[in-house]
């Protein structure tokens, strides 16, 4: 198979995760009426798939040095596709969550093999473009989400999504049977030099631990600002959940253009500047939202919104190449895995500071000037978690590879 082609399957997998989250949390309400569940409870169906693709990120990337990642990917891409298929037959939310939760062990195979196949398929100079374009992806998958979700939602029901993520992954699993071939199925004998998650990465590879610091930064700092937003435009000014789609669509189109073009430029430019550009730019775009939420502003966010987009398209494919290119070949899987475990776990950070602070009390406030203050301290402080990240970034050293070989 050729690497464009192992390119489009990687692609086509990336596409769906971020697809599935996005556009299930417009079929919750739909969900809750169904089941007679409260807003807490249904926050299940989207942290319980969370929560098991974060626990499982580590051994399926071990599964992958001993069966072959392309074994475990396609695996993976199965598993979501059978457990896609419970809610759509049995009417139970314990199923449906037993559901979301397979869902994310699939995921976690799928998570933990996609980066280690691509950085092995483009091993030289096109790597960070080849990077780039699987994050378009995952930013077209969360621009789309929302758009394509509401419209099946509303038309169909939210039983289709689950349809279409059988269809999908399906799909993606008939494209890897028929193009990955056998490569990477030979299981790896379990003694030698298979390798193992060492503090030596950590402590004297510096480019690779500074870059995985840098990503859990960056994603604590950003995962959240569409959580924020959507509180913001609904319920302090009022605007209508279909208008707040299409402003909060902004960013992630203009990460979805611009990544591959920043992915390239990581092929020739240090990471170490490109994603310290980024995030300083992030970190510009979070102050002015939180000057522009205390002011209760509303189209000057929609700039502020698109250079954040902007920022993170500088950051992303870029730190993802600086740390695949950071080590040889054979730690290629537990690199993928680790990458994907800081991702998930900046962004569960995030949520859980947003929970913290959300919960502050102002007793002297109205409730509208209550939200209104916290989501601006929110925003104060994220954009200083952001500018942290700019350190262990400018830090990070060239490749260490050698110490591994």
């Amino acid at each position: 198979m050729s690497n464009r082609h192992i390119l489009a399957v990687v692609m086509m997998a990336s596409f769906l995760t971020p697809f599935s989250g996005s556009a299930l949390i417009l079929s919750l309400p739909g969900m809750g009426r169904e089941f007679q569940v409260g807003a807490e409870t249904l926050s299940w169906v989207i942290e319980i798939y969370l929560i098991t693709s974060l626990a499982f990120l580590l051994p399926m990337g071990r599964a992958a040095d001993r069966w072959g990642k392309v074994l475990v990917f396609e695996l993976g891409n199965f598993l979501f596709m059978l457990f896609s298929f419970l809610p759509v037959l049995f009417d139970s939310f314990a199923l449906l969550l037993l559901a979301r939760g397979l869902q994310g062990l699939g995921s976690s195979m799928i998570f933990a093999t996609s980066t280690s196949i691509l950085a092995d398929a483009y091993p030289g100079k096109n790597r960070g473009k080849a990077m780039g374009w699987m994050v378009s992806v995952v930013y077209a998958g969360l621009s789309f989400g929302p758009v394509i979700g509401g419209f099946m939602n509303d038309g169909l029901g939210w039983r289709s999504l689950f349809w279409f993520m059988a269809f999908y992954a399906g799909l993606v699993l008939l494209v890897a049977l028929r193009g990955l071939g056998p490569k990477g199925h030979q299981p790896r004998p379990p003694q030698g030099a298979m390798p193992k998650i060492s503090l030596r990465l950590f402590t004297e590879n510096r480019e690779f631990s500074l870059s995985c610091l840098t990503a859990m930064l960056n994603y604590s700092a950003t995962f959240a600002i569409s959580f924020l937003l959507s509180l913001y435009l609904q319920s302090v000014l009022g605007i209508s959940a279909k208008m707040t789609g299409f402003i909060l669509l902004t960013q992630p189109v203009i990460m979805m253009v611009l990544s591959p073009l920043t992915g390239a430029l990581s092929d020739h430019k240090p990471a170490s500047l490109l994603c310290s550009i980024g995030m300083g730019i992030i970190t510009l775009g979070l102050l002015m939202l939180a000057v522009l939420v205390g002011k209760q502003a509303l189209w000057p966010v929609i700039p502020s919104i698109m250079g954040i987009g902007v920022g993170f398209a500088f950051f992303a494919a870029p730190n993802n190449n600086a740390i695949m290119s950071s080590l040889p070949r054979e730690y290629y899987n537990m690199a993928s895995s680790l990458l994907s475990t800081m991702r998930m776990s900046g962004q569960v950070l995030s949520m859980a500071l947003v929970t913290v602070i959300l919960s502050l009390n102002w007793p002297e406030l109205s409730p509208g000037e209550l939200l209104t203050r916290n989501i601006v301290i929110s925003f104060v402080f994220f954009s200083v978690l952001c500018f942290a990240g700019v350190i262990p970034s400018l830090l990070r050293g060239k490749s260490s590879k050698g110490l591994y070989r």
